[in-house]
């Protein structure tokens, strides 16, 4: 079967996933924002662009090196369904990266550095950790959570958002472990994942683990004076969701792809309760 330079275009674009890499970009203008950043600072927003070009880079660089597993897992996406080489989107992954990185290097040399070790953890870990477990889903969860670290280092504050980077890790590597138990059919061929190596309901006990430390540290930017009452407010549904999720995989561990579009959702409430406090 033939396909238009439409539908190879049109499935480059899918690859960017833009449901999912608008988050990091939010989570750098938030991070930006805590740290005393304008609104309208030109280093914030240069730093959003670089972080969604490199985080659209790795949702490629991710199809390229998965698209045996997604024809089991993923079977809708375009290299399995024989719209794009592997090479064609390695090729697109590298385009992304390298004008991400190039826009971080015109920041600062910290953007720049962060840039440059984000870009090699994604490489480290789609080459070595994914495939080993836990290490796998605290790296992909360290290279995400590190967004609001980046936007403070755009305006040369990067640790005053580290409690941020601290909840978002949490929870993010309870979902990372989470999406891998849900894949874990497709995964036992080509991964050795922690569902696979230790069975779906102990890598559930540690989702969980990871999401109660989130759930535990979120009221701590309010106590701490770093985001206001409007953040305590609109948390609060950000745990009982995710607490929800996670209750309704051990109810049956076949929810855990609910539960991983329910913590996403958490997660998004997340940012705008972020967003929230640091602006009203």
């Amino acid at each position: 079967m033939s396909f238009s330079k439409f539908d190879k275009m049109s499935s480059l674009l899918i690859s960017m996933r833009f449901k999912t890499t608008p988050l990091g970009v939010i989570c750098v203008y938030v991070g930006g924002l805590v740290a005393g950043a304008a609104y309208n600072s030109i280093d914030l927003i240069s730093a959003m662009l670089a972080t969604f070009l490199i985080g659209s880079g790795s949702m490629a660089f991710n199809d390229y090196f998965d698209w045996r597993i997604d024809k089991i897992n993923h079977p809708e996406r375009p290299i399995p369904q024989g719209i794009l080489k592997p090479n064609e989107m390695l090729l697109f992954s590298t385009l992304l990266f390298a004008i991400g990185v190039l826009i971080s290097y015109f920041i600062n040399i910290l953007c720049f550095s962060i840039a440059i070790s984000s870009l090699f953890i994604l490489v480290f870990y789609e080459k070595f950790s994914k495939n080993y477990g836990l290490s796998g889903n605290v790296t992909v969860a360290f290279a995400s959570s590190i967004s609001f670290i980046f936007g403070g280092s755009a305006v040369n504050n990067p640790l005053s958002s580290l409690i941020l980077s601290a909840i978002a890790f949490f929870i993010m590597v309870s979902r990372e472990i989470i999406m891998d138990i849900r894949d874990s059919e497709g995964d036992k061929k080509y991964r050795r994942t922690l569902p696979v190596k230790i069975g779906k309901k102990s890598a559930l006990h540690i989702a969980t683990f990871f999401l109660i430390i989130a759930v535990v540290l979120s009221p701590v930017p309010y106590f701490t004076y770093l985001l206001n009452e409007w953040y305590l407010f609109a948390v609060m549904p950000v745990d009982i969701i995710a607490i929800y999720a996670i209750f309704n995989t051990y109810s049956d561990i076949k929810n855990a792809g609910k539960a991983a579009s329910l913590i996403r959702i958490a997660l998004a409430i997340g940012l705008v309760a972020f967003v929230l406090g640091v602006t009203l």
